[in-house]
């Protein structure tokens, strides 16, 4: 039987990382480990509050499940596992996609290949990796847009959400005149603000705007949106699902997919194929978490426009190496599985 245990994995920022949700400075991950025989697989849970989790809940769905033993014998059987944890336990998606992650990272150990092989999406170029400057005052938004660029980061993405959103952004631009910027509101604007912000976007040579409106917004007022804007508008928080990504067709240029929110890599396979079958661009993105989630997320960068996978970057200390940047790219390790281990 495959054996399930799980642990805390808290993890501080090198700075207070602010969003329009609110600033911290740490996160409570959990890590999950899978064992089987000989063999163990590695899985992170980034629970986020604002999608109806934290690090109480992931561990009650997974205390359920290693007490169900619903993790069966069988280590390559993940599409049936992922039906059973979605018939188990509504949402716990963050826990779902651990799970899922540590049965890619036990699969491709036990073969001795990379979890990228064993999904066959060796060969693909993935893009370029952002870099996320956080909410704060002014002044520490000026300071780490220059360290951003003396650290050599190739593309920023700036937050949003603030009363003085347009001089956030003039400062990054004073620092960065000629990086790729992108914006990310966090559900912050309404639709009239998000029009707006878009002309003025534009004129700084923003590339897009990432959730302008609350994720419970009415497609209606997203269409309104995309129809005015001058540039393209994406969907985080309101894209959880593949269902969701049909719901807002024709109303978003791109969405942005992550696994703590899609609950793993096979649902976020269907949000990537379902936003290509819609004409949409997409984008990877992360929580704050370590290299292992990181890294497990970047096995599909090379299915995707953009990517946002810059959480394990933001950590005061990460607890593990795996995907490794190198101007501006991440590259994943050739180790079997998903080629993470404990630094």
């Amino acid at each position: 039987m495959i054996q399930l245990h799980f642990e805390p994995l808290h993890l501080k920022t090198a700075h207070p990382f602010g969003i329009s949700y609110g600033t911290s400075t740490d996160t409570h991950n959990v890590l999950v480990r899978l064992r089987f025989e000989d063999f163990e697989g590695l899985g992170e849970a980034a629970p986020a509050e604002y999608h109806g989790e934290n690090a109480a809940s992931v561990s009650s769905a997974l205390k359920t499940w290693a007490d169900e033993a619903i993790l069966g014998d069988d280590p390559f059987a993940i599409a049936d596992l992922v039906k059973r944890l979605d018939k188990s336990l509504a949402g716990n998606f963050s826990a779902k996609a651990a799970v899922e992650m540590a049965l890619h990272d036990l699969s491709g150990k036990i073969t001795g290949e990379p979890t990228l092989k064993m999904l066959g999406l060796s060969g693909l170029a993935a893009p370029m990796t952002d870099f996320t400057i956080g909410i704060d005052s002014l002044e520490i938004v000026e300071k780490k847009a220059r360290e951003a660029v003396d650290a050599g980061y190739k593309m920023l993405k700036v937050k949003q959400g603030t009363a003085y959103d347009k001089s956030i952004i003039q400062l990054v631009r004073k620092v960065a005149p000629d990086l790729p910027l992108r914006v990310d509101a966090n559900g912050a604007w309404t639709p009239k603000q998000a029009i707006a912000m878009s002309h003025f976007l534009a004129e700084h040579k923003v590339q897009f705007i990432e959730q302008p409106l609350p994720k419970h917004a009415h497609v209606d007022d997203w269409r309104l949106v995309r129809s005015a804007a001058a540039i393209p508008i994406f969907a985080d928080e309101s894209v959880c699902r593949a269902t969701d990504v049909a719901r807002l067709a024709g109303a978003i240029d791109g969405v942005v997919v992550k696994l703590a929110k899609t609950g793993g890599i096979s649902e976020a396979l269907k949000v990537i194929h379902t936003a290509r079958a819609h004409s949409m661009q997409v984008m990877f993105g992360c929580m704050i978490e370590s290299s292992l989630g990181v890294t497990a997320a970047a096995q599909l960068a090379g299915l995707c426009d953009y990517l946002d996978l810059d959480g394990a970057l933001l950590l005061a200390a990460d607890p593990y190496a795996g995907a490794e940047y190198h101007d501006g790219y991440l590259r994943l390790p050739s180790r079997a599985g998903l080629g993470v281990v404990r630094r």
